[in-house]
């Protein structure tokens, strides 16, 4: 086991995980981090528990959308295989660029 610190909101918070995990980690931590903040700048009258449950419900949501967007192609795929494979890559396209700018 390793540990390794991670900052949310600018709070220190240490935590155990695999080796080899703790880059992964960070990566994680920064993406709450940014929703934290982004939250922080729109709603300025919350509490930092507040904050967290917050950006834990939209990440949740933003993976139930991904779930559902995974089934979908799944389904389409078992049915027409060429046409699925295309609209894969795009709804995936899609999947990642908002992953990346959430």
């Amino acid at each position: 086991m390793s540990s390794v610190t991670v900052k949310v909101n600018g709070r220190p918070y240490p935590i155990i995980c695999g080796d080899g995990e703790e880059d992964h980690l960070k990566y994680l931590a920064e993406f709450v981090d940014k929703k934290v903040k982004d939250l922080g700048n729109v709603a300025s009258n919350t509490t930092e528990a507040q904050l967290l449950l917050m950006a834990s419900l939209l990440i949740a949501d933003d993976l139930s959308q991904a779930y559902e967007t995974v089934d979908k192609l799944k389904d389409e795929s078992e049915n027409n295989p060429p046409a699925a494979i295309e609209n894969w890559a795009e709804k995936l396209e899609a999947i990642a660029e908002k992953l990346e700018s959430a």
